[in-house]
């Protein structure tokens, strides 16, 4: 199979920077860079399907996918919590699977992929300034030895000349991450401290004994304390509680 040319260093440095400047968010501007990636690497009949795939915490999850397969792919690794991506994410070092049918690494995954008619896999991991975080660029292939050598030393080059714009963007969205669960325990904060002050109306009891009171009954329903606390605050009929940020 004929290998597609890999655009000058120039071009795709300049075409990371189009993308980040003309997405509105960071989700769009990896979704635009997982297709720009795949449209590199494939040819006409031959489509590589791509996702990049973030290691935060030893939780393994898509940021961003070239299309709903790659993304399907990439989850049917997760599942076996390993196989070449994983691998390349965690090691810091690339994986390459020029024939799964001919492969015999990861079994169980294997098995499950081929399944899903996979021939071939290139992983390539990519550095990340932030030691608590491990990424890679996976290519996935239909056919057979689709990455030959140099289809892999285009990736490593690829990776690296769009290294930058890789790291911006999971630095952008890591702390979209950290904004978005401390807003949300925010949003956790105030229902319950509303259905607390509910029950020190209603009880005449104290802050701490309301609390407990919260407690009890999101463990005995097995349910979390903010779902307990907006049901008290609906049924003294405050309805849907809201934070205002400012």
């Amino acid at each position: 199979m004929e290998e597609p040319q890999l655009a000058e260093p120039s071009t795709v440095l300049s075409d990371i920077q189009d993308l980040l400047l003309n997405t509105p968010d960071v989700e769009a501007f990896l979704e635009e860079l997982a297709q720009h990636s795949a449209s590199m690497f494939s040819s006409d009949g031959a489509e590589v399907y791509c996702g990049i795939t973030l290691m935060r915490q030893r939780t393994a999850g898509t940021v961003a996918s070239s299309s709903e397969r790659a993304r399907l792919l990439d989850e049917v690794q997760y599942a076996f919590a390993d196989g070449p991506c994983l691998h390349a994410c965690r090691e810091g070092t690339q994986v390459l699977i020029p024939d799964f049918e001919k492969d015999n690494t990861w079994p169980e995954y294997n098995e499950a992929i081929t399944g899903h008619g996979l021939r071939s896999v290139l992983a390539v991991p990519f550095p990340l300034p932030d030691d608590t975080s491990m990424a890679g660029l996976n290519l996935y292939s239909d056919r057979p030895n689709a990455f030959g050598p140099a289809a892999v030393q285009r990736a490593n080059d690829y990776v690296e000349q769009a290294s930058k714009g890789l790291q911006l963007a999971v630095l952008i969205a890591q702390h979209s991450q950290t904004a978005a669960n401390l807003r949300a325990a925010m949003e956790s904060r105030t229902v319950i401290d509303v259905a607390t002050g509910i029950i020190i109306a209603q009880n005449r009891c104290t802050q701490e004994e309301a609390m407990e009171l919260i407690k009890k009954a999101s463990s005995n329903r097995n349910v979390k304390l903010r779902v307990v606390a907006q049901a008290i605050v609906e049924s003294a009929g405050g309805g849907p509680i809201q934070t205002v940020f400012k």
